[in-house]
């Protein structure tokens, strides 16, 4: 039930806690950081990730404990129990300051959560929501594996029944697994049958990830990162308590999670679009002004404003139809898509005003920073489903086009 309370007794704590705990910006710092980093995603030194995840999680603890790390979310599982204009509210208000990066959180908010929250027993939602809304507890997703990336019916991990049904045995491997080092549980699937229709032969379950039956190890990136990792899993046990949905109905959670992953890859406020469009402007401007750049790179670059243009308001339609209720599945697909088009065309639009300054770290502002961003877009076409099976998702879902075969 949606608590009543007066707008303006929201709106003044709303902005009690964020001066006491945030940056107000003020006109010039509220355009473009004076970082000419990329927003793609953070692969940091382990060093640099834990600090960041110490801040991320005092902050989540801030918001939970004044009441606004869920808003407009039941209270049973941590939110407060607020109309969704009062989270509009705050978000806005959110936009006037310098907040921490999340990045550590993603998966924990965008990808768990929306798994949990769709699908998980009422006691299991009550144990661990307000723990992840809180920071209490960090997450990471168990789903791909070295011999099923993009297809997950056809994961190899599996679960069998012990000790009469209570408890379930896991076996086997997952590979890029975002944050898997620091996180606390972890969001499994895993076969629990040999169905002949694949998708009712896996189970999703939530798992200790500090349990000895679980090794993981870093992945080392291109970029020099380690954000992913792999995970082996040997003899682990879970009790059935902590199974998420029903058995052999894993594919529908495995949905949900997806969902949130492709809604925040493509319209997330930790790597909005928009700057990036932003920098090759910045980045044009510069050249122009050196007489540096070529009739079809600027015709390049408008291309690329005109496309962040159109993700930008698609995105704020999607979100607009979110919030009259019209859950969106497969039109996620697209934004994600677009936004990985707009990474990639503005990447190689910036190669060709910079030419082999992209590839050198000299310091030069708005050179190296382009080749980093080089390193890491790679991941985001992979990283909830590939391009490919976004295409597949709409040519089935959107356009009732026969599956693929």
């Amino acid at each position: 039930m949606t608590e009543r309370i007066d707008d303006n007794a929201f709106a003044a704590k709303c902005r009690l806690f964020l001066d006491a705990n945030a940056e107000r910006l003020d006109a010039a710092s509220a355009t473009l950081e004076d970082s000419d980093a990329i927003p793609v995603f953070d692969s940091p030194e382990r060093s640099e990730e834990e600090a960041q995840l110490a801040v991320a999680r005092d902050w989540q603890r801030a918001l939970f404990d004044a009441g606004l790390a869920w808003i407009d979310g039941p209270t049973d599982y941590g939110g407060a129990g607020l109309a969704h204009h009062h989270q509009e509210v705050f978000d806005e208000m959110c936009a006037q300051y310098r907040l921490p990066k999340l990045n550590t959180l993603f998966v924990t908010f965008h990808i768990v959560l929306p798994g949990l929250l769709a699908a998980a027993s009422d006691d299991l939602k009550r144990r661990l929501v307000p723990a992840l809304l809180r920071g209490d507890l960090i997450a990471c997703q168990l789903f791909s594996e070295p011999g099923a990336g993009s297809d997950l019916s056809a994961v190899s991990t599996r679960a069998v029944r012990a000790e009469g049904g209570a408890v379930w045995v896991a076996t086997g491997q997952k590979v890029w697994t975002s944050g898997g080092h620091y996180s606390d549980i972890g969001l499994l699937l895993a076969r629990t049958s040999d169905d002949d229709v694949p998708h009712r032969r896996l189970t999703m379950f939530v798992v200790d990830m500090h349990d000895p039956a679980i090794e993981v190890r870093p992945l080392r990136e291109m970029s020099g990162g380690a954000h992913f990792n792999e995970v082996f899993i040997d003899g682990l046990h879970i009790q059935d308590s902590c199974r998420v949905g029903d058995v052999n109905g894993g594919w529908r959670v495995a949905m949900a999670t997806l969902g949130g992953e492709r809604k925040a890859v493509g319209y997330s406020s930790d790597a909005p679009n928009w700057v990036v469009v932003q920098r090759l402007l910045e980045l044009a401007r510069t050249a122009a002004h050196r007489g540096q750049i070529a009739a079809s790179v600027v015709d390049a670059v408008v291309r690329c404003y005109v496309l962040g243009s159109a993700i930008e308001h698609t995105a704020a339609n999607l979100a607009a139809a979110e919030r009259r209720g019209d859950t969106r599945g497969p039109e996620m697909s697209t934004l994600k898509l677009l936004r990985n088009r707009l990474l990639r065309d503005c990447i190689d639009t910036a190669g060709h005003i910079l030419g082999m300054n992209m590839l050198a770290d000299s310091g030069e502002r708005g050179t190296y920073a382009w080749g980093y961003a080089s390193t890491l877009a790679p991941g985001l076409r992979i990283g909830g489903g590939t391009d490919e099976i976004q295409k597949n998702i709409i040519g089935e879902r959107l356009l009732g086009l026969p599956r693929d075969r």
